[in-house]
């Protein structure tokens, strides 16, 4: 990775391929930039996911829905919660990852609900309040 190495990326904005906003780099490591700004609040998201880097913004491999659909999401107890099958937007800005739970009910996830994404989706919050948030 040596367009991303050391430390250099806090502060610019991460989009996707079809410049839809992620947020801003707060924080970042070897693995992981966390994003702190815009729609969420503390979002872990794998380097894997990094296409380039440039002077004001990072930009990911390819559209979010293409990069996180298929992935599994796991609740804050470890538990499945099911698999990611699409992402919504709002004005240019990534809102939630909607998510096929094991019975084919599609559940719209908040990033704000999100603690990472790499090879699958943590959540920061267990599956009833994932289902409670539903109807809220």
């Amino acid at each position: 990775m040596p367009i991303l190495g050391a430390h250099g990326l806090i502060g610019r904005q991460v989009v996707d391929a079809e410049q839809v906003e992620l947020g801003y780099i707060a924080t970042e490591d070897e693995t992981f930039l966390t994003i702190a700004e815009g729609p969420v609040g503390h979002l872990k998201l794998s380097r894997r996911f990094v296409a380039s880097a440039q002077a004001d913004k990072v930009m990911l491999k390819g559209p979010a829905r293409d990069l996180f659909g298929g992935l599994n999401v796991i609740d804050s107890t470890g538990e499945f919660v099911g698999i990611v099958r699409d992402t919504m937007e709002g004005e240019g800005v990534l809102d939630s990852l909607l998510v096929e739970d094991e019975g084919g009910e599609m559940l719209s996830v908040l990033l704000e609900d999100i603690r990472q994404i790499d090879t699958w989706v943590d959540l920061d919050l267990s599956a009833e309040d994932v289902y409670t948030k539903q109807s809220g």
